[in-house]
């Protein structure tokens, strides 16, 4: 699968956008990640209610898939949980639990939680409410 367009996502890119790379990770380290994405706080961002964003409390962006890559650790550091569908494998981090941007496949991108990116100000941040409950298979 091709990444994903940044002008398709969910959240789409604007084409003269300025694109920043950010840094992040889990809690204990173990996981670092990279990523380059608009200013973050330029775009909106996601905050679903679905019953995992809401139980996290995930405020979320999302990159084409070539545009994040693991710094440290890998994937065979990561546990993987899915749920409702199917269709979403989540990775956290098998040391601290910190959720790690899952992949969507088959579309390309990757979703990340802001609150894993190094020096976000969530007051900043612009919200865009998401109604996740209403998408099938989402619960």
């Amino acid at each position: 699968m091709a990444p994903a367009d940044p002008r398709s996502l969910p959240v789409p890119w604007p084409e003269d956008a300025e694109i920043k790379t950010y840094t992040g990770g889990c809690h204990c380290k173990k996981i670092r990640f990279e990523l380059e994405h608009p200013d973050i706080y330029s775009l909106p961002v996601m905050n679903c209610n679905c019953s995992i964003c809401e139980d996290r409390g995930y405020l979320n962006i999302y990159c084409p898939e070539d545009k994040f890559k693991l710094t440290s650790g890998s994937d065979d550091d990561l546990s993987k949980y899915s749920f409702a569908s199917h269709s979403v494998s989540h990775r956290f981090c098998s040391s601290c639990g910190t959720s790690i941007g899952p992949p969507f496949p088959g579309r390309g991108m990757v979703v990340v939680n802001t609150r894993t990116i190094d020096g976000v100000d969530l007051s900043r941040l612009q919200l865009k409410q998401v109604d996740g409950r209403a998408i099938p298979g989402r619960s």
